[in-house]
């Protein structure tokens, strides 16, 4: 299997295990995926789900958030 120059593609199961290790509460992280997130050009977190760029950048945001890296 050959491996391009960019990172490996950042699967749905992936970030949602990442965000439910952020957010622990279910109902907590629904709302989550569904406000509109200042970082994310003011668009929900779950509007990033659908094509392997979004998902990276929202998994970079997600990973940023767990680490302290912003607010």
């Amino acid at each position: 299997m050959t491996q391009h120059n960019s990172k490996p593609e950042v699967t749905l199961e992936a970030l949602e295990e990442k965000i439910a290790e952020l957010i622990d509460d279910p109902v907590l992280r629904e709302e989550w995926h569904n406000t509109n997130v200042p970082i994310l050009e003011s668009k929900t977190p779950k509007s990033y789900f659908h094509t392997p760029s979004n998902r990276a950048r929202l998994m970079q945001v997600v990973l940023e958030m767990k680490f302290g890296e912003m607010a």
